[in-house]
């Protein structure tokens, strides 16, 4: 099965729906993310999972949200109980919910219902995740030369998070000017890293603030 995972997020597959509406009921974006989990669920062999940020999903009145708890779970970043891995739903993630997903989907599908907290466009284009409002993949909107100084953060920095001085310059040194140019925002930035197994959720809202003060004129 291993040659079949993403070779970033060691995902068998991924799916999203963005959050591109004002107007969509949630219930709509949940749907087609419930029904391609059910369709992964049944030919993985393992039951699916949900992961929100509260505890109190079960009670939001969702009923694809009840079916998912009923048969495998559901997992927050502050659960206590053991989760099996399998195919997951996150919705509305944040960094910190975005991984405990991908690290319990590890080796099976992953689907997310995107909301505010959390851009994840170029996360999805990484994951190479279906748009399941269009049947299409996204396309990365950072240019190949910026990607390739990213991949050089995550390389020299990414494991500790950016906490040492040395990562912090090397950041600054190629990502400012990106920054500074347009051709990279500080949340673009944070989504890319996430799709790393190198990244952690602290890290890469770390990264976001270091970038968000260059963004503002203010480099450290």
């Amino acid at each position: 099965m291993t040659a079949d995972l993403h070779r970033s997020t060691h995902l068998r597959a991924a799916a999203w729906v963005p959050d591109d509406d004002p107007e969509r009921p949630w219930e709509h974006a949940i749907r087609p993310a419930a029904q391609w989990l059910w369709k992964r669920s049944e030919a993985e062999g393992s039951p699916p999972l949900l992961v929100t940020n509260a505890k109190n999903a079960a009670g939001w009145g969702y009923a694809d949200f009840d079916e998912i708890i009923r048969a495998g779970g559901h997992a927050t970043p502050q659960s206590r109980t053991h989760h099996d891995r399998g195919p997951v739903l996150a919705f509305a993630p944040t960094e910190r919910s975005l991984l405990l997903a991908m690290n319990l989907a590890r080796g099976h599908s992953l689907a997310i219902v995107e909301g505010s907290l959390l851009s994840l466009r170029e996360w999805a284009a990484t994951a190479q995740a279906v748009n399941l409002l269009t049947g299409h993949t996204v396309e990365s909107r950072i240019a190949p030369e910026v990607r390739d100084d990213l991949e050089s953060a995550i390389f020299y920095g990414g494991r500790n998070g950016w906490t040492g001085p040395d990562e912090k310059a090397h950041v600054r040194s190629h990502l400012a000017e990106h920054i500074k140019k347009g051709r990279l925002t500080p949340d673009q930035a944070a989504a890319y890293v996430l799709s790393s197994p190198s990244v952690s959720d602290r890290g890469a809202k770390r990264l976001r603030e270091m970038l968000r003060v260059v963004a503002e004129g203010h480099p450290r």
